[in-house]
């Protein structure tokens, strides 16, 4: 690729201290922001288990200063035959998350086709400047001699209980004497570093028209699961381009088709600027599945047409996100998830497959009532802004399943309506609406709206979501992880 002339700095924020700072050993071995991505998202792998693995997916916001913005989807798709779902293995497990507990179902019939390799090897042949070869080597590195578990990942390691120790292999992973692994405790994935290993060598198609896919599909047919051959031989990545809208004096680009997030964060930023936040968010909440609702109030508000796209079901999950900025100036912000996981693992990987089928909540019309052979909807929602010379000004994206759109937009108006600092902004208390109530962290959350019925949190609290962000001021760099889940960011 052509390089343009050098920033001062670069930087990253992420979800886990290693997933930094293994982009960090790319970038200054003359890796690109791509190229560093790619290897962060591999260190997720055995640093952020829950939420990355080969049996994932996720979106990838890209700009490079020479051609503009692109998004890349490389999300989970459905089974392309559904004939006997109601007889594969679909069983509920109990989450506890203290105050209230959530049920999601796991087994083979939870199973969309994963996107993830397909995503990596893309970035790697469109974007990227260094072989996979070395992209690997970090990640295979940790692989093998472990990732201390910090303390954000306990946590949720404590949440996910009983889906990751639900077999033999998750036990052996995930606990130790009996226990769910806690903060300090290691995870090694050596399979993973093999697994790794024949990926360098057999490349995408060693995953889905090779060893890797017909080994899934085995599981798959073994647990009355849905999943063929045909699901990972025919599973396309689709590069296409943002979803873009004018904000204040800023223009926002952000997740088009499939992910809703993008658009229900356009009608909020839109409609927040005539109405308070809190009617906002109970208006875009309870219509927060409704495609035609939250498509129809964009093409009003922003005098465009994408209806006809949009087609699916909603898949809200767990996730995590990074976003990294180049000295030449090319910048990636990519969110990705495994769902709650699945419990099950991918043969001789170390590593879960997901259950994007198994929220029953996100499916109105009941278990299996998702459309065959169409890539599932996300309320995950990478996101750049630039000014109106298409000069990058900043980079974000969240965890927090069907609170992204909502933090992020809260976010965005505390740097450009409030005009506080980028850490000031994402510290900065948020509100939601949820079991029919307003959820404020603190009373300042609601300042300057009148609505009393409110739920007040006693901390900031991991529920409300988890920015990442990058912001580029002329040649100067801010970058910030949300304190919220315990995230890392550096500018250097």
């Amino acid at each position: 690729m052509a390089q343009q002339k050098y920033l001062m700095q670069q930087a990253i924020s992420a979800g886990h201290q290693k997933t930094l700072d293994t982009a960090k050993e790319i970038l200054h071995a003359g890796g690109n922001a791509f190229d560093a991505a790619i290897a962060a998202h591999l260190t997720m792998f055995v640093a952020e288990p829950c939420m990355a693995s080969a049996g994932g997916g996720g979106f990838a916001m890209t700009f490079r200063p020479e051609y503009g913005m692109r998004f890349v989807d490389f999300f989970c798709h459905t089974p392309r035959q559904k004939i006997g779902a109601e007889k594969s293995e679909f069983y509920p497990i109990e989450v506890d998350f203290g105050k209230d507990t959530e049920q999601f179902f796991i087994g083979a019939g939870s199973v969309a086709t994963p996107g993830t390799m397909a995503g990596l090897f893309h970035l790697q042949a469109n974007f990227g400047s260094m072989p996979f070869k070395e992209l690997a080597a970090i990640p295979m590195q940790h692989a093998k001699e472990g990732v201390a578990v910090d303390k954000f990942h306990a946590i949720d390691f404590g949440l996910l209980q009983p889906i990751l120790s639900h077999h033999q292999e998750g036990r052996d992973i995930f606990c130790h004497s009996d226990a769910m692994k806690k903060e300090g405790d290691i995870i090694e994935l050596p399979q993973m570093h093999d697994f790794l290993e024949f990926m360098i060598s057999e490349g995408r198609d060693g995953f889905y028209h090779g060893e890797i896919g017909a080994q899934i599909a085995a599981q798959q047919a073994e647990k009355n699961g849905l999943l063929t051959r045909a699901d990972f031989e025919n599973y396309q990545v689709h590069e296409t381009k943002p979803l873009s809208f004018d904000y204040r004096s800023q223009r926002i680009h952000t997740a088009s088709y499939p992910s809703l997030g993008g658009i229900i964060l356009a009608n909020y930023l839109a409609s927040v600027q005539a109405h308070s936040k809190s009617q906002t968010i109970k208006r875009l909440v309870k219509n927060l599945l409704d495609i035609n609702y939250q498509v129809g109030a964009f093409d009003k508000h922003y005098d465009s047409s994408n209806l006809s796209i949009w087609k699916g079901n909603i898949s809200t999950k767990g996730t995590s996100h990074f976003n990294i900025l180049d000295k030449w100036g090319n910048a990636i912000a990519l969110t990705t998830s495994i769902g709650e996981g699945n419990g099950t693992f991918i043969k001789g990987t170390q590593m879960q497959l997901n259950n994007m089928l198994g929220e029953l909540f996100l499916l109105p019309h009941g278990a299996h009532s998702w459309l065959a052979n169409q890539r599932l909807n996300s309320m995950m929602t990478p996101t750049m802004v630039t000014d109106h010379r298409d000069d990058l000004k900043m980079i974000l994206g969240s965890g927090g399943a069907s609170r992204i759109p909502f933090a992020l937009g809260q976010g965005l108006q505390y740097v450009y309506e409030d005009h506080l600092s980028l850490e000031e902004a994402i510290e900065a208390p948020r509100m939601h609406f949820h079991d029919q109530k307003l959820q404020a962290e603190f009373p300042a959350a609601i300042k300057g709206d009148s609505i009393k019925d409110v739920k007040f949190w006693e901390q900031k609290h991991m529920f409300f979501g988890g920015i990442n962000a990058i912001q580029k001021l002329s040649k100067t760099c801010y970058a910030h992880a949300d304190s919220r889940r315990y995230g890392s960011a550096e500018v250097f």
